[in-house]
């Protein structure tokens, strides 16, 4: 048990569900705001942020703005800690230590990871979108998920997949690719944070050692 929490794998897992959970539940209002704008039709005018967030106050108070955030967490939380947690297994098996990371090894990563992760949350992305759009009337995400399999079928609870992984996986694997890249730059042109640290010791040391001698000579360390 103790082996398995200290997995870097479990540990980006864990990571990942915090960071899920914090984000989600800052950002929902401005989510369903998106949502709304996205499948609102206003034939002879413009329907801007701020009226549809206005709307949604009045009919349903600031409570309204976090409408659908159980099926946001259960998409949110699940394929984000997924999707970290597949980045750190990918990298163990794929990236070589000590050299710089391959860019076409890098794009693999993340589009593997992003591909696992928006497959495997699809169903609650779509709930997600069904709660926040205000069209149906749903009163709980289990009563939801139960009517469309009944009306509709377990292919509905994946629809729009295949615009959503056009979209994310290159997005994903482009931007770990220059992100990799970047870190791999930055790190080749500073030393390690142990050698800083190390001479900035021994440094030290000869402040405390050699106070005269460097005071005599008109040293500066440091």
């Amino acid at each position: 048990m103790e082996s398995a929490l200290t997995s870097p794998v479990v540990k980006s897992f864990m990571c990942g569900m915090f960071s899920g959970t914090c984000s989600t539940l800052l950002f929902q209002p401005l989510d369903l705001v998106k949502t709304r704008l996205q499948v609102s039709v206003n034939v002879g005018g413009r329907v801007g942020m701020v009226t549809i967030f206005c709307n949604v106050v009045q009919q349903d108070t600031m409570r309204g703005l976090w409408k659908g955030i159980v099926p946001s967490i259960s998409r949110g939380v699940p394929g984000i800690a997924i999707y970290f947690s597949g980045i750190t297994a990918l990298k163990a098996k794929l990236e070589e230590k000590g050299k710089k990371p391959n860019p076409l090894k890098s794009v693999l990563i993340g589009a593997v990871a992003r591909a696992t992760s928006a497959i495997t949350v699809m169903p609650f992305t779509v709930l997600k979108t069904r709660f926040e759009s205000g069209k149906f009337n749903y009163n709980s995400m289990f009563g939801a998920l139960n009517n469309i399999l009944k009306t509709e079928g377990v292919k509905s609870l994946f629809s729009g997949l295949s615009p959503t992984l056009a979209r994310d996986v290159p997005f994903s694997g482009l931007y770990f690719m220059f992100y990799s890249q970047l870190k791999s730059t930055v790190q080749g042109n500073f030393p390690p944070t142990s050698c800083r640290v190390q001479e900035m010791n021994e440094m030290f040391k000869m402040r405390i050692y050699f106070p005269p001698i460097t005071s005599c000579l008109g040293l500066q360390l440091g």
